[in-house]
């Protein structure tokens, strides 16, 4: 029972050393790197964020000419058929006989024509803003990058500790089935010498009956836990983990200093303010719509021509460049201009909205998780005690038991306590450590 007691102490304290096989073994740390590496979520929206850093250039804003270059090429053929009959001699039956000439020609005329042709803008209201929409676009796909990154690590490490609060409630369980398994031989051996009664000894029997049945269903919250946690690593569900990790909670966040990093790199904030960015520049090149437009355009084209449709052929090459420019000055377009720009002008305050929104829904969810972390704090150290003479009351209870001073159930009743307690205190450091988890995570300080 020594063994059994001892185990209550290491919960206390929140040390549950792996009795498992070291190949097996999975930090937290290999846990995320694996999950960066291998989650379809974070590899799609880096993906996209390529595409954006890809769209932002100067050509993509409209700043760089477009050149093209064309060639053409034409053939006609010409076919000509000629047939004659000519008289040459009498037969001898009196008939003429005639030879007959035939004759095929065709002539071929070929044409190519080729150049290049310049178009450039060199005056629109709408390059810089097309730019600077470009920048923004790209900014945003970094922080929703961010934020994939940041919620896949929230999620792997929740998944990790909570196999080894399933771990620890599994030994609590263990320690419960022990005292059980002490009690049922006692009241064996009691039952045998006559010391006892059967009630007692049946009674013991269910209750051990019973903490097996809790120990069978808790090893399968732990299975179920760790194919959560193989699932958010992208691997097989059936691959072993053993969680090394002790869960130990930083006790000094502080909310001013949290608050303070929220407003300033909460990435779902600094995005909701990007998108603020970009409806503005939306109403800006809504509104640039209005403004003329010039081109400026040259070109160099080339013909060659080769006609033998004639007695004489005809050979012609020429060459010419044509350059000039287009302004175009909107006037009027059935007032869609107008209707686009009331609308830009509605979407930009939305994003407006959306980003006090979720300000306020992000602050909220801070305080939320500080509260429910402090308050872990403070159970903690109060749960702590109660395992401790949770502890005491279970030696002293067999030991009673052994002398016939105490009942079963009296027995039955301070090992409930004793789990009980120790299944709070569990409670409380999971609870603090989601706080802290969620508390990182809202102030963008999880990665680190």
């Amino acid at each position: 029972m020594k063994n059994s007691l001892g185990l209550y102490i290491i919960l206390a304290i929140c040390v549950f050393p792996s009795l498992a096989i070291a190949q097996d073994a999975l930090t937290l740390q290999q846990a995320v790197d694996i999950a960066l590496q291998n989650n379809y979520s974070i590899k799609v929206i880096r993906n996209q964020q390529r595409i954006a850093e890809n769209d932002y250039t100067i050509g993509n804003a409209g700043y760089l000419p477009v050149v093209n270059g064309t060639l053409q090429t034409s053939n006609t053929y010409n076919g000509f058929y000629k047939q004659e009959q000519y008289r040459t001699a009498q037969t001898a039956r009196g008939d003429s006989a005639y030879t007959v000439i035939q004759e095929f020609s065709g002539l071929n005329n070929l044409g190519l024509t080729g150049g290049i042709n310049v178009n450039w803008t060199i005056l629109g209201g709408a390059l810089a803003t097309t730019y600077k929409r470009l920048e923004e676009l790209r900014e945003a796909g970094r922080e929703n990058t961010e934020i994939t990154i940041e919620n896949t690590v929230a999620s792997v490490t929740n998944a990790y500790f909570n196999i080894i609060q399933q771990e620890q409630r599994r030994v609590v369980l263990e320690d419960a089935l022990k005292i059980s398994q002490e009690r049922l031989r006692l009241a064996k051996n009691r039952y045998e010498v006559g010391s006892g009664s059967r009630q007692e000894y049946l009674s013991a029997q269910v209750d051990y009956n019973t903490d097996q049945s809790a120990l069978i269903t808790q090893e399968q919250l732990v299975a179920n836990g760790k194919i959560t946690l193989n699932q958010l690593l992208v691997r097989p569900a059936d691959v072993t983990i053993v969680a090394t990790d002790t869960m130990l909670v930083n006790t000094n966040l502080n909310i001013v200093e949290l608050r303070s990093a929220v407003e300033r790199q909460n990435p779902s904030l600094l995005l909701a303010q990007r998108n603020k960015n970009i409806a503005y520049l939306d109403a800006k090149l809504v509104r640039a719509q209005r403004l003329p437009l010039v081109n400026v355009f040259t070109g160099i084209i080339g013909n060659y021509q080769n006609s033998r449709a004639s007695v004489v052929p005809n050979l012609t090459r020429s060459m010419y460049v044509n350059y000039g420019a287009t302004a175009t000055i909107p006037i009027f377009n059935g007032n869609n201009l107008n209707r686009q720009a009331q609308n830009a002008r509605i979407t930009q305050q939305n994003a407006e909205f959306q980003y006090e929104d979720l300000k306020t829904q992000v602050l909220a969810d801070l305080q939320v998780a500080y509260v429910n972390y402090s308050n872990s704090l403070r159970l903690i150290e109060l749960e702590r005690q109660n395992v401790e003479v949770a502890k005491q009351n279970v030696t002293i209870a067999l030991e009673r038991y052994k002398t016939g001073v105490t009942t079963s159930l009296e027995v039955r009743d301070v090992q409930r306590n004793a789990v009980a307690a120790g299944s709070r205190l569990i409670d409380a450091i999971y609870n603090a450590k989601l706080g802290e988890i969620e508390l990182m995570r809202l102030s963008s300080q999880i990665v680190q």
